[in-house]
């Protein structure tokens, strides 16, 4: 070997270890990130959660502590047994309006992202940059003109009111993310199907909803985690004590003169813990749900 190709050689070698250096680094700074980040979402709920299981006496204590230093459930007994809280009714007021306004969401959504992936029709391309336009909207500005049409069509304090707000509210963005599914999904199949003997309804029915599950609960699970949680249409529709949602009931039991710390934590938690569940159970659709389509 000549001095030459030795030299070159151990400049090839140099350059895979340089290359690998930087790509370990990189890796470490991702990670660091990623971490920061967990541990900035994460303080606060892990917070929430401590305080709900603190004794009141500790809770304005100036030196912080993650763990509770007397534990006890005094807080969530409260909630559950103080007739202000309605711990209940505003579940049940939440649960028939989150759902009811998913089912009826995902449904539109299924149907029209379908014919955005499928069909070509005049102005396609500028109504699906519509639906990512409207989402840019702040929902608050809407509040007023939504407010005097539900009035004119007497639905204030009245649950299909609000199913009918949250659900259009949901459309849009949910259109597009299953459009992209959609696109995912090779057009052949259907085609395959018909040629068997299928009509392009069941086509749909036994190949491509099954095929779209995973995009089908994401959409589902975006949706009933932001009807679930939502405050401000919410409060200013439903204004009968019976009729308020779990997140408008959390500001009435709080009250105005002095503000009880352990029972609002012990309150949030519960109002959070069935939508943790929820998505805990149907993660293994929303990766592959909320992804599928965004490289088209």
């Amino acid at each position: 070997m000549t001095a030459g190709q030795m030299a070159h050689g151990s400049r090839k070698g140099s350059a895979y270890y340089r290359r690998k250096a930087f790509a370990g680094s990189r890796t470490v700074l991702i990670y660091a990130l990623l971490i920061i980040i967990t541990v900035f979402c994460v303080a606060p709920l892990a917070w929430i959660v401590k305080t709900s299981f603190e004794s009141t006496q500790y809770i304005r204590n100036a030196q912080v502590q993650w763990i509770p230093i007397k534990a006890t459930l005094e807080h969530y007994v409260h909630v559950l047994t103080n007739p202000r809280a309605m711990m209940g009714r505003s579940f049940l007021n939440s649960l028939l309006v989150a759902s009811s306004s998913t089912l009826l969401s995902v449904t539109v959504t299924v149907l029209a992202g379908y014919a955005l992936s499928r069909f070509k029709f005049r102005g396609k391309f500028f109504f699906s940059v519509y639906l990512i336009l409207i989402n840019m909207i702040p929902s608050t500005l809407m509040l007023i003109a939504l407010f005097i049409i539900l009035a004119r069509l007497h639905l204030l304090n009245n649950y299909l009111g609000l199913i009918l707000i949250y659900a259009s509210g949901g459309i849009p963005l949910a259109t597009w993310m299953l459009k992209g599914y959609f696109d995912s999904i090779p057009i052949a199949l259907e085609e395959a199907a018909m040629i068997d003997g299928c009509t392009q309804g069941a086509a749909i029915r036994r190949i491509i909803l099954p095929l779209a599950l995973p995009g089908i609960v994401a959409v589902a699970m975006f949706n009933f985690m932001g009807n679930w949680n939502e405050f401000m249409m919410a409060l200013t529709v439903m204004q009968k004590a019976e009729l308020r949602t779990l997140p408008v009931q959390i500001l009435m039991f709080m009250g105005y003169q002095r503000v009880e710390w352990g029972p609002i934590m012990a309150y949030s938690v519960m109002v959070g813990l069935p939508v943790a569940f929820l998505f805990l159970y149907a993660q293994r659709h929303l990766v592959g749900g909320l992804t599928a389509g965004f490289g088209k």
